[in-house]
C-alpha cells in the first residue's frame, strides 16, 4: 500500500492514500532511512503511473545529507512534471529537494534556515575521518546544486549555510529558491 504522507510518526494511511491518489507525497518531520525509501517508492510509483505532474509537499521537514541526496537521486529521475511546495519550515539540505522541480512554491510564512547539517560518527580515528570527507563532499554536492537551481555562486550557498541564515518566502523568493509565493484566501470570497 503507498503510504505517501512521510514523517517520522508515519500518519494515518486513508489521508496517505487519498493524497496519493492526487498525485501527492507530502514530507514532514526529520526524514530518517524508513521515510526516505517510503518517499522515494512513492514518487517513482507515481512516476510510472501517469503523465500527470506530481506535487512534493514538504512541510516542517529536515533531512541529513545522505537522506536529502537519496531523495534528490529519485527526484531527478522522474519523467513527469514536478512541482514542489514548501510549507512551515525547511531546514537545511532539504532545501536541495526544491532544485529539481519545474515549480516551486511556498506558502507566506514559509521559513528557509540556511544551515549546515549536523552529523556524528563513532570508531576508530581513521574511520571518523573517512566519514567526515564523505559528508563534506555529499554536502558540496547538495550546496551545488542548490547554488545552480538559485542562480547564485556556490560560495555564497556555502556562506550562507554556514551562517545559519534564515529567509522568509519573500526573501526565498528573491535570493531564487522558489518562483511564487502562494497568497492568502480572500476573507469576503474574492
Amino acid at each position: 500500500m503507498p503510504v505517501t504522507s512521510v514523517g517520522a510518526s508515519g500518519g494515518p494511511d486513508w489521508l496517505a492514500e487519498r493524497l496519493f491518489d492526487k498525485r501527492i507525497v507530502s514530507l514532514t518531520g526529520r526524514l530518517d532511512a524508513e521515510a526516505v525509501n517510503r518517499a522515494a517508492a512513492s514518487l517513482a510509483l507515481l512516476d510510472a503511473a501517469g503523465d500527470d505532474e506530481v506535487q512534493l509537499w514538504l512541510h516542517g521537514i529536515d533531512a541529513d545529507v545522505d537522506a536529502a541526496a537519496t531523495l534528490l537521486d529519485t527526484l531527478d529521475l522522474m519523467g513527469v512534471p514536478l512541482h514542489v511546495h514548501c510549507r512551515g519550515d525547511v531546514h537545511g539540505t532539504a532545501i536541495a529537494l526544491l532544485s529539481p522541480a519545474d515549480r516551486r512554491t511556498a506558502a507566506a510564512h514559509t521559513s528557509f534556515h540556511l544551515r549546515e547539517p549536523r552529523t556524528s560518527c563513532t570508531g576508530p580515528a581513521s574511520d571518523v575521518a573517512i566519514a567526515a570527507e564523505q559528508h563534506e563532499q555529499q554536502l558540496r554536492r547538495l550546496q551545488q546544486r542548490i547554488a545552480d537551481s538559485c542562480r547564485r555562486p556556490v560560495d555564497t550557498v556555502i556562506a550562507d549555510m554556514r551562517d545559519h541564515r534564515i529567509l522568509t518566502a519573500d526573501e526565498a523568493l528573491d535570493y531564487g529558491l522558489i518562483d511564487t509565493i502562494t497568497g492568502p484566501r480572500s476573507v469576503d470570497g474574492d
